[in-house]
């Protein structure tokens, strides 16, 4: 007779023991570091009535995840935006965001196994003090969905790497896989970074040997594939059900392996091109104005000499050690691919502020190094200042872009009202009558004479209120003046709305706040803002 040993079932006293026990002063540090950090950096977000174009264009009067994110194979956003209601405002959505990041925290502690206060205080900081994160919280109905979603990146590695119980680690770890990717597919980076990375501090630490180092990566790996799989599956169920089609948009739909193969060779140099212009250049977040590209040079140096102190104190005999500092060698190299892995996926796609989180990764796996190796004192002083100077431009660039955001909708507001001042003074205008707004109230309308907007996080909190497409044009014009106006207006059709722009008559017209920037067409109040508006597709 077979004996089936019977799971333990734990009382709910028994529970919260092993949880206290597991969640030790080092993961409360890296909690409260968190929170305490988060809010004080992002008060303004927290007070303020302030978004990106997108989350003024879906939020505040945002219900839930709709069609569109449907057909972009991000089921899963309507999913976790249940747990705040689907209230989309910016109080209840960043602290939701600043809770998660902690929680976030304290997986990345766990996974690298940090020791020093310094480490973990940076480390935890870091998270909610990186432009990425201000990018986030600023497209406030999907913000929550998003922070989630780098939990659960953190989680697969977490399950296949630490938990005790190796098949249900597997399952889980498959499914919180899936789950990161009905979110938002771009995150498949910080799994894939992860992955490598811890590899990397085992072969460093000497803890586990290179047959099971190798076999937590192929284990990595299927769970990835097997979460894919399942993630592809129940997308193309809901598809179908709803009758649907997976929308164009950045490649997704072109993705196969002959268009990986093909486009190769460019994808590998757009990974270390968007890992060097992260760190280096402006065109993902600025770094030139605050000198910031000097300070993650220093940085990085440390990080190197310590990377190479920690290899040649790596233990074993002479050939396996050879083998062990070459493979450290090689996944330094590759590391910005692992990060960057969706510039491989779909080669159309670019990388942002919203899609570079992974990149913050780095500082955790640099203070793991610093942990390592034990020799080089001032090495650790001068990244730890590095690290305190990051830090501080990140709290300027975060709070500046709040400052300019605020700006930006104060003058929206007051251009806006002169507008619909002018609008209702037009003779025989009615509140039925439709309108056409030509184009977006931007700097054709207020020029920008401060420099301040060169102090910001990046481009993504610079430009202008409104959406700059045809439907989010409509949508953005229709959200702000409903949400800061409390009106309801009525847009002409969309042939309409071809036929007059491309006209003559409102080619003569001057852009607003000229006299002649309003008149009324054919029964419909026309406002031209520019030039050469936005045309439906």
């Amino acid at each position: 007779m077979i004996n089936i040993k019977k799971p333990k079932i734990y009382t709910p006293d028994e529970m919260l023991d092993k949880f206290l026990k597991w969640f030790d002063f080092r993961k409360r540090i890296a909690f409260i570091t968190v929170i305490l950090v988060g809010i004080i950096t992002h008060l303004t977000m927290i007070t303020e009535m302030i978004m990106s174009q997108d989350g003024l264009w879906n939020s505040i009067a945002y219900s839930r995840a709709g069609t569109w994110e449907l057909t972009l194979g991000r089921w899963g956003i309507e999913l976790i935006e249940r747990l705040n209601s689907f209230i989309a405002i910016p109080t209840i959505s960043t602290i939701s965001c600043i809770i998660t990041m902690a929680v976030t925290a304290v997986i990345l502690v766990e996974l690298f196994d940090l020791k020093s206060k310094i480490s973990i205080i940076f480390t935890s900081a870091m998270l909610v003090l990186t432009p990425t994160f201000t990018a986030t919280v600023l497209y406030i109905y999907t913000s929550f969905a998003y922070c989630f979603n780098m939990m659960l990146s953190t989680l697969v590695i977490l399950f296949l790497y630490k938990f005790k119980n190796k098949k249900l680690g597997f399952i889980l770890a498959s499914i919180c896989f899936m789950f990161s990717l009905s979110i938002y597919q771009s995150y498949i980076g910080i799994t894939i970074g992860l992955c490598l990375m811890i590899s990397i501090i085992y072969i460093l630490r000497n803890e586990k040997n290179l047959k099971e180092i190798f076999k937590s990566i192929l284990i990595t790996a299927l769970s990835v594939i097997i979460g894919g799989v399942m993630y592809y599956v129940v997308t193309i169920i809901l598809l179908k059900f709803s009758r649907l089609e997976f929308a164009q948009y950045k490649g997704l739909e072109n993705i196969s392996i002959l268009e990986i193969l093909l486009n190769l060779k460019f994808s590998i140099i757009q990974t270390y091109k968007d890992f060097a212009m992260f760190f280096f250049g402006d065109e993902i977040v600025y770094n030139s104005n605050y000198k910031r590209e000097i300070y993650y040079f220093i940085f990085f140096i440390a990080f190197t000499i310590s990377s190479i102190i920690a290899m040649f104190s790596i233990k074993g005999d002479k050939k396996d050690k050879i083998i062990k500092i070459a493979l450290v060698i090689l996944g330094l190299i590759i590391l910005p691919i692992s990060l960057n892995i969706i510039d491989i996926l779909v080669n159309e796609s670019a990388m942002y502020a919203l899609t570079a989180v992974q990149m913050i990764l780095m500082i955790p796996f640099a203070f793991a190094i610093f942990e390592i190796e034990n020799k080089g004192i001032l090495i650790k002083w001068l990244a730890i200042i590095s690290c305190i100077c990051i830090m501080w431009t990140y709290y300027m660039a975060d709070n500046t872009s709040y400052a300019t955001l605020k700006l930006t909708y104060n003058q929206a507001y007051s251009t806006t009202m002169r507008i619909m001042d002018r609008i209702e003074n037009t003779t025989n205008y009615t509140k039925d009558t439709p309108i056409l707004f030509g184009g977006i109230v931007g700097n054709n309308n207020y020029p920008r004479t401060s420099n301040i907007y060169s102090y910001t996080i990046g481009s993504i909190v610079n430009n202008v209120v409104f959406h700059g497409t045809y439907g989010g044009q409509l949508g953005t014009w229709q959200s702000f003046i409903r949400i800061f106006y409390g009106m309801d207006i009525t847009f002409c059709n969309e042939n309409v709305y071809r036929a007059i722009v491309t006209g003559e008559e409102y080619k003569k017209m001057e852009i607003f706040p000229s006299p002649n920037s309003v008149k009324v067409m054919d029964g419909i109040v026309v406002v031209k803002l520019s030039e050469d508006p936005p045309l439906p597709y």
